[in-house]
């Protein structure tokens, strides 16, 4: 019964959304003065459909393209640019050269070196893959492209070991990583996209572009180790008790690399290079995988099966488009200039309050992100920088800098796009990824919150 009358309100909840949908066409048929309503609506009920997850997620997205369509409210540009950022390119050179790993054997050959040599607990393994993708948050300038990439070596790794995938051991595995690739990431610069987009439009509005040692010195001490060490105590508090693991019926000796795998990390080696090196050449990152997908694709070098894109999951790149459209969406109807001037308005109540002015904002930011997601809020809130300065008294450098606490606290998987691409890649439980990322936003609210306020006042970001 109770299954049934769940199912029956998933129904209500998608009717309910489609008829918000609804609306926003009628309102955007009705002329431009109504636009910024019919906007308001097909965003709301997008996100809301997102957040619950009653469809899947491709599916809200395509639903949403059409709708805009159907509306006319902004042009196709508005609505579509997302298939023009880089992060959508980055999913797909992702999926790309991840099929590749599977394909060669490389993947099963790198997750080797990350199951345990002899009996682990299972938390030691966690911690160790969760150093890993801290590890290489160091190296590889996105977020997404560092998922993808560990997605086909956890996956070797949770069958090393044994694992049931997607199981809740396995579905942990990939918890550790993909949480210590991204949230501890939000305090280096180049190494997730809401941090770039960030310093871009402090550069380009006239803040000045901050410095990498500037940033890392005010964000990694807090909010890179703090939050390290969070995933790690939550991950020892929600698996304790584990059984401890081991390779599955002893580790082989593997033969030598084959010519796919010599080729494919010769790859991988020249991609992590140039982005590594980004700073250096200027290269986007995104179109340096797209160069690695290319020669993978390549006939004849053996690097993907005959029908090379029938195995590639192309789903995440309509999700991650839609979730672009969103924002850009919301930036061309003016929703974006509405939600600024609140903001500027309530700032206004923390004015001679330093500390309360930052958590203000930085509460605003992670509010905002439940709307927009975290790599649409620096492109909302730091054009607005210079007049939330003048309602707080900060300086207009600690105002853009807030923003970093409230993208680094993510409540929902699909705030954050490599989130929702892990769940959808099926490599972990939606459940699992769900509860984790809010008992740690949750734990960073009470942690490392309080303790970012006490370093920036060290460091005399308070006045």
């Amino acid at each position: 019964m109770a299954g049934t009358q769940r199912h029956g309100l998933a129904w209500y909840l998608i009717a309910a959304a489609l008829l918000i949908e609804a609306a926003g066409v009628v309102a955007g048929r009705m002329g431009e003065e109504y636009a910024m309503l019919a906007a308001l609506l097909v965003c709301v009920a997008t996100m809301g459909l997102l957040a619950a997850r009653l469809i899947p997620e491709y599916l809200t997205a395509l639903l949403f393209f059409v709708v805009c369509s159907l509306g006319a409210f902004a042009p196709p540009t508005v609505f579509l640019a997302g298939f023009a950022s880089s992060a959508v390119w980055l999913v797909v050179s992702g999926a790309i050269i991840g099929a590749a790993l599977r394909h060669t054997g490389l993947a099963d050959r790198m997750g080797a070196m990350l199951a345990p040599s002899g009996e682990m607990a299972f938390v030691r393994l966690l911690w160790r893959v969760m150093f890993f993708g801290a590890f290489l948050m160091f190296f590889m300038p996105s977020s997404m492209g560092r998922i993808l990439l560990m997605i086909p070596l956890l996956e070797a790794t949770v069958k090393q070991i044994g694992l049931e995938p997607a199981g809740r051991r396995a579905s942990a595995v990939m918890l550790a990583g993909i949480f210590g690739t991204f949230i501890p990431a939000t305090s280096i610069l180049p190494a997730s996209v809401p941090n770039n987009v960030l310093a871009g439009l402090m550069e380009s509005t006239g803040i000045g572009a901050p410095a990498f040692s500037e940033y890392m010195l005010l964000h990694f001490p807090v909010i890179g180790m703090v939050s390290l060490g969070l995933i790690a105590c939550l991950l020892a508090v929600l698996y304790r008790g584990e059984e401890a693991v081991s390779v599955s019926g002893g580790r082989d000796v593997r033969p030598p690399l084959s010519g796919p795998e010599k080729r494919l990390a010769i790859v991988l080696f020249m991609t992590i290079l140039l982005w590594a090196s980004d700073s250096l050449h200027g290269l986007p990152t995104a179109w340096v995988g797209m160069l690695a997908a290319v020669t993978c694709l390549w006939p004849g070098n053996g690097l993907m099966p005959q029908q090379a894109l029938r195995a590639v999951g192309l789903e995440p790149v309509f999700y991650v488009a839609g979730v672009v459209g969103v924002g850009t969406l919301i930036q061309y109807s003016g929703l974006g200039a509405e939600l600024a001037g609140i903001m500027s308005g309530v700032a206004g109540f923390a004015m001679g309050s330093p500390a309360g002015s930052v958590l203000l904002l930085s509460g605003a930011a992670a509010l905002l992100a439940l709307l927009v997601t975290v790599v649409a809020v620096p492109a909302i809130l730091t054009p607005i920088a210079g007049s939330l300065s003048h309602s707080t008294g900060l300086s207009v450098e600690a105002v853009a800098m807030t923003q970093v606490m409230g993208f680094s606290t993510v409540f929902f998987p699909y705030q954050a796009p490599p989130f929702a691409v892990a769940i959808q890649s099926g490599a972990v439980s939606p459940r699992d990824m769900t509860r984790f990322c809010f008992l740690l936003a949750c734990a960073m609210l009470a942690v490392v919150w309080p303790l970012n306020m006490f370093w920036w006042r060290v460091l005399g970001w308070l006045g």
